[in-house]
């Protein structure tokens, strides 16, 4: 587990490095940027969750609540892709996902 978490944060510094990179005209990202980068952490969270779930064999109860989170956080990552391609159209559903997954993320880390 501990693994997948210091991957879910190898994922996040690239992901802040890249926007570093960018020239800031606003502090905070746009909305669809914030909530495509939240689905990319979650859909690669999600799958390396899985992955270590099915790839070290082992029957522990642990490994099925790994491969349960992990489905679930790759359904969520999957669920905010079309939400972030129409945050336009749906603003405040787009700003109340954001929120929630703003809020998990500091839950976990």
């Amino acid at each position: 587990m501990a693994m997948m978490a210091s991957f879910a944060i190898f994922c996040r510094a690239l992901l802040a490095l890249n926007a570093a990179a960018l020239p800031h005209r606003r502090l905070a990202l746009p909305l669809r940027r914030r909530l495509l980068r939240d689905s990319a952490i979650l859909i690669v969270l999600g799958a390396s969750a899985l992955f270590h779930a099915v790839a070290v064999p082992n029957t522990d109860a642990s490994h099925a609540l790994a491969a349960a989170a992990g489905l679930l956080m790759w359904v969520a990552g999957v669920t905010l892709l079309p939400l972030a391609l129409t945050a336009g159209r749906f603003p405040a559903a787009a700003r109340l996902a954001a929120q929630l997954v703003e809020a998990a993320v500091q839950a976990l880390f």
